[in-house]
C-alpha cells in the first residue's frame, strides 16, 4: 500500500526519496553547517587520500574509503535530512544517499562557494 502510494505521491524539484520517506533537499544554513561539521571527522583525510591516490589504485582507494567513513557519511545524510542515522543504515540504498548529497551540493551551489572563498584566500608568494 505504501509503495503504491509512493508511486502516486508527486515530488518537487527539491525533494526525494531515501528509503520510504519523503525528504527535503534542505538549504545549509549557518545553522545546519554548524551541525553538520560538528558530525565530521575522518571523512576530509579520506577525501586528501582518495584525491591523492595514484590512478591505478584510485577505485581501489574509494571502496576502501567508503568503507571507513559509511558512518560519517550516514550521519552527515541525517543531519541534511533530519532522518534518523539507524533508519537510514537500514531503509536507505547507498545509491539514494549519493543522490541525496549530489542534489544537496547541486542546490546549495558548493562548487561555486568554494572557488568563492578559494577567491578570498591570500595568495602565496610563490605565486
Amino acid at each position: 500500500m505504501l509503495k503504491q502510494f509512493r508511486k502516486l505521491t508527486t515530488l518537487t524539484e527539491d525533494e526525494m526519496w531515501l528509503g520510504e520517506k519523503r525528504v527535503k533537499i534542505n538549504k545549509l544554513t549557518p545553522n545546519r553547517w554548524r551541525d553538520l561539521f560538528e558530525t565530521v571527522d575522518r571523512l576530509p583525510g579520506i577525501i586528501v587520500q582518495v584525491i591523492s591516490a595514484p590512478q591505478d589504485d584510485f577505485y581501489a582507494t574509494v571502496v576502501a574509503g567508503l568503507e571507513v567513513a559509511m558512518d560519517e557519511v550516514i550521519e552527515i545524510v541525517a543531519v541534511l535530512s533530519d532522518l534518523d542515522a539507524d533508519y537510514i543504515n537500514a531503509e536507505v540504498g547507498v545509491d539514494e544517499i549519493f543522490e541525496y548529497l549530489t542534489r544537496t551540493v547541486k542546490k546549495n551551489r558548493l562548487d561555486s562557494v568554494a572557488k568563492n572563498v578559494k577567491s578570498l584566500l591570500p595568495i602565496s608568494p610563490a605565486e
